[in-house]
């Protein structure tokens, strides 16, 4: 006799499947897809050559993954509902573990380079100005993530066209702000770089602008959701009722 099984049952067992594999893709192409973009900030001469190798991560991985590498944006994703608390974890996790690979395994074979992210000759030399291009960079990134991460905001429709958008804003806002330490403006990456960077080198003294690249990201990302959420989404709305 064939055991009975409840449509419930089915669909249940299903979303537990497909959320198995969510996850499975978050760990393993948002890693990857850090992984590439540190990679591209390291061996890239300019900004256009980081962008353009965060365009190509964007298209292969985040095509599967849904994230955008950096830990502020799944904060962002987070905060518009579009990514749960548990997913949020392993999104933070897959970056923050592929950030410290990078910075053990491919930062030393490109330490002798002066593009170094996060590396400054001078590190206490112009702190505040460090602060505000790395706080004005990530204004002007993170409102961009925000709005094309918030469904009723989307700029482009097609995933090519939202890797296009989001790596073209990346270029802007290195190209006029991060002036100073090459920044990612990513926290995990900064650390990861920085910490493994003190580690082969003993040159600790670099970690003393860390906080700058961690506390500057965001601080400029508190800004783009606040602008976002009480100035930007609010005028759209009007427009619209209009």
């Amino acid at each position: 006799m064939e055991p009975i099984v409840s449509e419930f049952s089915q669909v249940n067992d299903d979303s537990i499947e497909k959320e198995k594999a969510q996850i499975k893709n978050i760990l393993a192409f948002e890693t990857a897809g850090t992984l590439l973009l540190i990679y591209g900030a390291l061996a890239a001469e300019t900004n256009f050559g980081v962008a353009l190798v965060y365009f190509i991560g964007l298209l292969v991985c985040s095509r599967l993954s849904k994230g955008y590498f950096n830990p502020i944006c799944t904060l962002i994703g987070y905060i518009d509902g579009s990514i749960p608390q548990k997913k949020a974890i392993y999104y933070v996790g897959a970056q923050t573990f592929a950030s410290l690979i990078a910075g053990m395994l491919l930062m030393p074979m490109f330490a002798y380079k002066k593009t170094l992210p996060y590396f400054e000759v001078l590190p206490s030399h112009q702190v505040f100005g460090t602060l505000m291009s790395e706080i004005a960079g990530s204004i002007i990134f993170f409102i961009f993530i925000q709005i094309q991460t918030a469904e009723n905001t989307k700029i482009t429709t097609t995933e090519v066209q939202s890797a296009i958008f989001v790596s073209v804003i990346y270029f802007v806002a290195r190209q006029y702000t991060a002036t100073m330490g090459n920044s990612l403006f990513n926290p995990s990456a900064a650390f990861g770089l920085q910490l493994f960077y003190g580690i082969y080198y003993g040159k600790w003294d670099q970690m003393i602008n860390l906080l700058i690249y961690i506390i500057g990201p965001w601080v400029g990302a508190l800004l783009a959701i606040t602008f976002f959420w009480k100035i930007y989404t609010p005028t759209l709305v009007s427009k619209q009722s209009n």
